[in-house]
């Protein structure tokens, strides 16, 4: 007997005709985090004995050829949706906000639960209810809203209790159904989300204190009037007081505490030393935004304290002239000479690209960009528009090749805030599109496959055994040949 098939061939299973399926199917674990050994007998109590573990590409890789635990196979996510497409799926991580955002792209979310992170499905924002973007008499419960900022003065900790009873209410209102200022965010969607709204876990500083200041003179930059507003020979509630008084209350000196300095250029403010004094004696995480056209030491110091979340620096180009357009200074070469200098390799560096109108939308800068992030070893990407400016057809196809060119080197694609939605819906399509297209020579198989020539895979009967199982991921045109009475499993259909 023989089929030729087009399109996915999902499964294949020998000896199983006519056998009713289980009515409930053994989980699928994701994550091989460190506590997860000893909590596997708790683990398999709540969800029983899984079937198989998988996790990020390193985690995977880690397991190539053997077994975790000496029990369980690894295999990756796209090798579960193959195999094991409807079976429950359990999350291993404490903290599982991205990998819960992932896993919601091929997932149900009522197929997705959690041992460790007290997460829930509802309508929310990754800010919401934890995240408070603080400046000098005000604060927001997010860093894109304009309108949500909220007045607000006192001392640090009373300015806290402030944004905690805002959020609280603000969640509420949400869930409600009562208008409120988040209402017609894009961020605002369904997902997971912490349970508890009003725990403190990531503080922003924005441009909006006394002594923030920057160098350059960015063409989109929408903050230059703050630089003017709050300048240095304003006293107040400068970012280093801010810091101070928070690292004196116990309850936020800790290691679940994310502090974000995006105020401006942290290494020209004028308690720059000061500030990374406290940092480096802080149990904190921290993120910076910087524009690396400045080396200092305690800065290079804190990198090598593994506590740096991650390093945005916004590049726009990839010539010089370019980079003096946008910035109004002529540093390129001194910015990527810091990026080499500066110990990098534990600070998850990212380099943005942001696509202005006829300045950088074009193939010179974004191959020189491209050849920037090459050349200092960058392994994430942020794209992004002009504050939600759709991004122009031209625009489009620089991403494409963007993407096209990331994904063959192993670069990470991240999207930024400010992309409008029809353009974060696209990249995210586009990377979904390249990391699936031309899987044709991907075969996982328990037994050995007789012929895989091209696009067509021959697979003989004589080969199966009991249980035996193969995954073929084919393209769109290419066919399966199979000599030999067996049951076939399709993405729609059985035959």
């Amino acid at each position: 007997m023989k089929f030729d098939i087009n399109g996915i061939f999902k499964k294949i299973k020998s000896n199983n005709i006519g056998q009713d399926k289980p009515t409930t199917l053994p989980p699928v674990f994701y994550g091989i985090a460190s506590h997860v050994p000893e909590s596997m007998e708790r683990y398999i109590s709540i969800a029983g004995r899984p079937v198989v573990f998988t996790g990020s590409d390193a985690e995977v890789e880690k397991f190539k050829g053997k077994k975790f635990l000496n029990a369980y196979d690894v295999i990756t996510l796209d090798e579960v949706l193959e195999l094991y497409p409807e079976n429950d799926i359990w999350i291993t991580y404490k903290k599982a906000n991205a990998t819960a955002k992932m896993l919601l792209k091929r997932y149900n979310h009522e197929k997705i639960h959690f041992f460790e992170a007290d997460l829930e499905y509802k309508k929310s924002c990754s800010f919401l209810g934890h995240f408070i973007d603080y400046r000098v008499d005000n604060f927001s419960p997010c860093c894109v809203s304009s309108k949500s900022a909220i007045k607000t003065s006192g001392s640090v900790q009373e300015r806290i209790a402030h944004w905690k009873d805002y959020v609280i209410k603000l969640a509420d209102d949400i869930k409600n159904g009562v208008p409120n200022a988040c209402d017609g965010c894009k961020h605002l969607k369904d997902g997971f989300y912490p349970r508890e709204n009003g725990k403190l876990d990531y503080i922003c500083f924005a441009t909006n204190h006394p002594g923030d200041v920057c160098n350059l003179r960015c063409s989109y930059c929408f903050v230059q009037n703050r630089f003017e507003k709050f300048k240095e020979t304003k006293e107040g509630m400068t970012t280093y007081e801010t810091i101070r008084q928070l690292s004196q209350l116990p309850e936020y000196d800790n290691p679940n505490i994310t502090i974000e300095l995006s105020n401006g250029e942290i290494c020209v403010n004028k308690y720059c030393n000061e500030i990374f004094d406290i940092l480096l004696k802080s149990k904190w995480k921290v993120r910076f935004v910087t524009n690396m056209t400045v080396y200092n030491e305690k800065f290079a110091e804190f990198l090598k304290t593994g506590r740096t979340v991650n390093v945005l620096t916004s590049l726009d180009s990839g010539t010089a002239e370019t980079y003096k357009k946008i910035k109004q200074v002529d540093c390129l070469d001194r910015v990527v000479e810091n990026l080499k200098k500066y110990p990098l390799e534990k600070a998850n560096l990212r380099l943005k690209y942001i696509f202005l109108e006829g300045i950088n939308d074009n193939e010179t800068d974004v191959d020189g960009f491209y050849r920037i992030v090459k050349d200092v070893n960058c392994k994430a990407i942020m794209i992004s528009s002009d504050r939600c400016k759709p991004l122009t057809p031209k625009m489009r196809k620089l991403v494409a090749k963007l993407v096209r060119n990331a994904q063959k080197d192993g670069i990470k694609i991240l999207k930024s805030a400010y992309l409008s939605k029809q353009d974060d819906k696209y990249i995210d399509e586009l990377v979904l599109k390249k990391s699936t297209k031309n899987k044709v020579n991907n075969v996982k198989s328990d037994y050995k496959i007789i012929n895989v020539d091209g696009k067509k895979i021959t697979l003989d009967s004589k080969m199966l055994t009991d249980n035996a199982k193969y995954v073929i991921v084919m393209g769109d045109n290419s066919s399966i040949t199979i000599n030999g009475d067996i049951y076939l499993s399709t993405n729609d259909k059985e035959s």
